[in-house]
C-alpha cells in the first residue's frame, strides 16, 4: 500500500515531534527512509534534536511491530496517509516554504488531485454573507473543489455550499480523535462522508489556539486563490491571506460598508492587495473560465419592485413600504417569495438585504 519512502515519512511523523525538528532530523539523514534504516548511528543527533524521550521511542520502535500496529489503528480510524513523496500529495502544497510531512485523510482521497480554491471566513459571519458564501461556494464547486476549515460561520456556509457536490476539503487544525466546534460535529462527520478531511496532525493531537495559524498555511497552500467572505482586523483569516499572497495565489476578498466590524479585515486586504469581488465573474475570470448565464428566475411585478430596492443595501421594512408604495402587511409574503428564490435574506429586526 505504501512505498518504503512513504513509510518511514509515516513512522518519523508519528512521535509527536516538533515539525522543524523533524525535518531538520530528516534532512540530515538526507531522507526519512535513510533516518530510519541508519537510526542507531543518528541517535546522539536525534536526541539532541528531538530529546531524549522522543529519540528512545523511535529506537525502541525500529525492532518490534510498531509501524504495523500503527497502520492498524489509523485503518481502523478510518484514516488514510498521504505522505510528501506520495503521488497523490498535491502538487501546490509540496511547493510552499514548509509542507506538512504527512496529510492524515478521511474521506475521498481523490480531490486532493483536483483544481482547489480557498473559501474562509470567521465566526462572526453575518446571515446575509452566510447565504452569498454558500451560493458562491456551490458555483465554484462546479470548477474547483473548495477548501476551507471547519469554524462556524463562513468556513461552515463554503460546505453547505459545496458540499452536495461533493467537492469539499475541509482542513482541520487537531486530530480526528477530537471534534472542534462541537456544534459542528454533524458538518464534520458529513464532510467525511461526502467530501474529504485534512489533517496535518495524528489523531491524539488536541486542539490548540496556536495549531490554527499554522492550519493556515496547508489552506493557503493547497489552492489556487483564496476568496475571504469575512473577517475582523485581526482574524485568522488575514492570516490565511498573506500566506497565501506569499505563495503567490490570488486572493479575492468580499467589499464590506464603513464601519461594519465583520468585515473590517476584508477591506483592508482590498486596500493593499485582494481583489474586490461582488461578482463570480470577479473570481472566474480570473482562470479563465467563462460562466454561462443562467435561466432568468421569474418575479412578479411586486418582487421585481421589492427586489430593486434591496439591492441597493441593506434595508429596513419600511424604507421598502416607503419606496415601493406597498403596506407592511403586503411586504410580508413577497420577501418570504423572495427569499425562497434565494435572492434576499432577512438580517434581523425587519432589515433585508440582496444576495444576488
Amino acid at each position: 500500500m505504501y512505498t518504503d519512502e512513504e513509510r518511514a515519512e509515516i513512522w518519523l511523523d508519528s512521535f509527536g515531534a516538533e515539525y522543524n525538528k523533524k525535518m531538520c532530523l530528516a534532512e540530515r539523514a538526507n531522507t526519512p527512509r535513510q533516518l530510519a534504516a541508519l537510526f542507531s548511528e543518528r541517535l546522539a543527533e536525534a536526541e539532541a534534536l528531538v530529546g531524549e524521550k522522543i529519540a528512545a521511542k523511535m529506537k525502541k520502535s525500529l525492532c518490534g511491530g510498531y509501524f504495523a500496529a500503527l497502520l492498524q489503528k489509523y485503518e481502523q480510524k478510518g484514516i488514510a496517509c498521504v505522505s510528501y513523496s506520495s503521488p497523490l500529495y498535491p502538487e501546490d502544497l509540496r511547493q510552499i516554504p514548509d509542507p506538512p510531512l504527512v496529510l492524515y485523510c478521511k474521506g475521498n482521497v481523490r480531490l486532493l488531485a483536483e483544481r482547489k480554491f480557498a473559501v474562509v471566513g470567521s465566526r462572526h459571519t453575518p446571515p446575509q454573507i452566510m447565504k452569498i458564501t454558500e451560493r458562491y461556494a456551490a458555483e465554484l464547486s462546479k470548477h474547483f473543489v473548495v477548501v476551507t476549515g471547519m469554524a462556524d460561520g463562513g468556513d461552515s456556509a463554503a460546505l453547505a455550499g459545496a458540499l452536495p457536490s461533493g467537492k469539499a476539503i475541509s482542513v482541520l487544525a487537531y486530530g480526528f480523535d477530537f471534534v472542534y466546534p462541537e456544534c459542528n460535529r454533524a458538518l464534520l462527520e458529513k464532510t467525511a462522508k461526502e467530501g474529504l478531511l485534512v489533517s496535518e496532525y495524528t489523531p491524539e493531537v488536541k486542539p490548540r489556539g496556536y495549531l490554527f495559524p499554522a492550519r493556515n498555511r496547508v489552506i493557503a497552500g493547497l489552492c489556487e486563490g483564496v476568496l475571504v467572505v469575512s473577517g475582523g482586523e485581526k482574524s485568522g483569516t488575514r492570516i490565511t491571506a498573506d500566506l497565501a499572497m506569499s505563495y503567490g495565489r490570488d486572493v479575492f476578498a468580499f467589499p464590506y460598508s464603513v464601519g461594519a466590524s465583520a468585515g473590517a479585515g476584508c477591506n483592508a486586504l482590498i486596500k493593499e492587495y485582494a481583489k474586490l469581488t461582488d461578482n463570480l465573474v470577479d473570481i472566474t475570470a480570473a482562470f479563465g473560465i467563462n460562466l454561462t448565464e443562467t435561466e432568468e428566475i421569474s418575479l412578479t411585478e411586486a418582487e421585481r419592485a421589492v427586489y430593486e430596492v434591496v439591492r441597493q443595501g441593506e434595508t429596513h421594512l419600511m424604507q421598502i413600504s416607503e419606496k415601493t408604495g406597498l403596506k407592511p402587511y403586503e411586504l410580508s409574503p413577497v420577501l418570504t417569495l423572495l427569499e425562497m428564490k434565494n435572492l434576499v435574506v432577512s438580517c434581523g429586526g425587519n432589515r433585508y438585504a440582496a444576495i444576488k
